[in-house]
Parts: C-alpha cells; structure tokens; sequence
C-alpha cells in the first residue's frame, strides 16, 4: 500500500478540475501534464508542497530511485521515515500533499482465495483525498501507517490522510506533521469493486 491511487478527470468535481487546470497553466510552454485517471508508480502527477514560503503545486513522479536496485521506493512508513537515511531530510524539510479521488487496493475473494477484487477508498464526505507525503528532487513517495478497522480486512496498511484544512499545516510545521502521521486516521469507505 499504496501502490495505485485516482485522478478522476470528469469535471464534476471542482475542487480537482482547478488543480488540473493550474498545472495546465503552469506547465503550458513545456508540454509536460499529469496523469489523470489510474496513477501508477513513475506516473507525473500534481503534487501540493511549499515553494519560495507558500503552498505551490507542481508535476512530480512518483517514486524515489532505488540506490541499489531497479525500481523506485514508492512508499515510506510513517513510523519509521525519521529514521530512515532517504528520507529522514525530507520529512523534516520537504513535506508534500498528493491530491486524489481516492486510492485503489485488491482484495482476495473466491473460496480458493485466488481471485482478486479492486476496490477504491474514499472519504466519507467529500470527493477529494488528500495523502500526506515527502520529496526530493521532483520525486514524491505516499507515506503510509497501519491500517484502520475501515480497510484492515482488505490490507494493512494505509496512506497517512489529511483533512484539507490541514494542508498548510502539513506542508508547515513539523510537529503537526509528527502528530497527523501518529494519530489515529479517518474511516474511509469502499466505493467501487472490480474483479479480476
């Protein structure tokens, strides 16, 4: 976890079609846009961190490069990011928001236990999920933390989740940050299934 999350790109949903519409603007004489839809590891996406003293969003990827191996590390564990070498100055520097329409996890279903179902994870109340991360050199990674009673069942782990109003102060104050990543986190409901 996590390992997929959504951008859902059909209008309906002001608050993610400004943020498209300002990377839009913001990017327009490179050519470079974020992915909507499925976002998949390496993907570009819009990413909300802090830039000459006030939140800014930007196109990052997804991913920090392994040092010692193909791939990119795409998550860091809440509990353990302080200690760990790669991320331990951007925890503390360089924190990050990655804004979403949820995220995707699969479950086993089936009496062999060998299918698989996808579900999408939101927030009760609003269209928009708000995942707390970190970043270095236009790279982000999702933090995560132990999974709550509303997704355990289908995984153990979890994003670390932000309410909006505590944007800035993600983004701002490391003790705020310390706190939201310790806390206990909001329940999400499953809203889609696919099958597999």
């Amino acid at each position: 976890m996590c390992g997929r999350y959504v951008i859902m790109d059909d209008g309906d949903i002001e608050e993610i079609y400004k943020i498209l519409q300002n990377i839009s603007m913001r990017y327009s004489e490179t050519g470079a846009s974020a992915k909507t839809g499925e976002i998949f590891p390496t993907d570009n996406a819009p990413v909300l961190s802090v830039n000459e003293g006030k939140p800014t969003l930007s196109l990052m990827k997804w991913g920090f490069p392994k040092w010692n191996s193909k791939g990119v590390i795409i998550n860091a564990k809440a509990e353990t990011v302080a200690g760990k070498k790669v991320f331990a100055k951007a925890i503390t520097q360089r924190r990050c928001v990655i804004p979403s329409t949820g995220f995707y996890e699969w479950g086993r279903v089936g009496d062999d236990g060998k299918s698989k179902v996808k579900y999408q994870f939101n927030t009760p109340d609003s269209p928009m999920l708000y995942m707390a991360g970190v970043y270095t050199d236009e790279r982000f990674v999702i933090l995560t933390r132990s999974a709550n009673e509303s997704i355990r069942t289908i995984h153990d782990r979890m994003p670390v989740i932000l309410y909006k109003h505590e944007l800035v102060s993600w983004l701002t104050d490391y003790q705020f940050a310390d706190f939201a990543m310790k806390r206990d986190s909001m329940k999400l409901v499953r809203t889609t299934a696919q099958e597999k």
